[in-house]
């Protein structure tokens, strides 16, 4: 059997549809959409995981399936599962996969800052194109494997599995999805690509300043953020604080000394 593989634009057309389904069956399509994706991304024995959507218990691998009889290349996708449990967990369990999203990869917004959790240890704690890209896959997995659950309200809670997965007595693996063909866009391409001089001294300076606050340089700013920083050259504050990720208090605390480094690169 050939391996199944389903991307985020098929994910995506399928949770629009739910939004045409009478209200009161949102929240079990959206249950059931979250299972398929889980049982469509997992590396191991998906006999197992059906099984256990059902409540039934069964051998880690049955031998049957296509990744029992032929083992498909994997991540280990635990670490990541980590950091989302604990999001989930700092933030109350309280609220859905977007907005933990958006916390662990550092997306500063009124909501975040209205609740406080931009001084929590996991804003931001996703740093990295790799590992933000397994946010979803890993909140599917963990929401088939019982590890978390969606509450009446749209917000994810902790399920009887989470407690081995946060402390290292159990492994999330996901499959590796081929690389799908992007066409070669004309001009100018990518915005300041690892490597441009500018991006690499506003690297520099928010080393410079995690360094001085003694905390990771992802609290300072995300990656992406410098980027667009490169991209953009903002020559004033105002300016600075259109860049998405640049709220009012970084950029009171952060913004002249990234300005400098802009400017001194003109």
């Amino acid at each position: 059997m050939a391996h199944l593989f389903w991307g985020a634009e098929d994910f995506a057309k399928a949770r629009q549809r739910i939004g045409e389904v009478e209200p009161h069956r949102q929240a079990g399509e959206r249950t059931r959409l979250n299972a398929l994706g889980a049982l469509v991304e997992t590396a191991g024995c998906r006999r197992k995981l059906l099984l256990a959507h059902f409540g039934d218990d069964a051998p880690d691998n049955c031998g049957n399936c296509d990744n029992c009889l032929n083992p498909p290349s994997a991540t280990d996708a635990t670490q990541v599962a980590q950091k989302f449990l604990s999001a989930v967990f700092r933030t109350g369990q309280s609220f859905g996969v977007g907005y933990i999203e958006s916390i662990l990869t550092g997306q500063s917004s009124e909501r975040s800052l209205m609740n406080g959790h931009e001084a929590l240890s996991v804003f931001g704690i996703v740093d990295g194109t790799e590992e933000a890209a397994l946010i979803k896959p890993v909140a599917r997995a963990l929401l088939l494997k019982d590890a978390l659950r969606a509450n009446d309200f749209g917000g994810l809670e902790f399920g009887p599995g989470a407690k081995a997965i946060l402390k290292g007595e159990a492994e999330l693996s996901l499959i590796v999805p081929p690389r799908r063909e992007r066409r070669r866009r004309t001009g100018t391409g990518g915005a300041n690509p690892i490597g441009d001089p500018l991006f690499e001294a506003l690297r520099a300076r928010r080393r410079e300043l995690a360094q001085e606050a003694k905390v990771p340089p992802y609290v300072i700013f995300h990656d992406s953020v410098l980027r667009d920083m490169a991209a953009m050259k903002p020559d004033s504050l105002a300016q600075l604080g259109t860049i998405s990720g640049v709220g009012e208090r970084k950029l009171a605390a952060y913004g002249d000394a990234f300005l400098q480094v802009i400017r001194e690169a003109a």
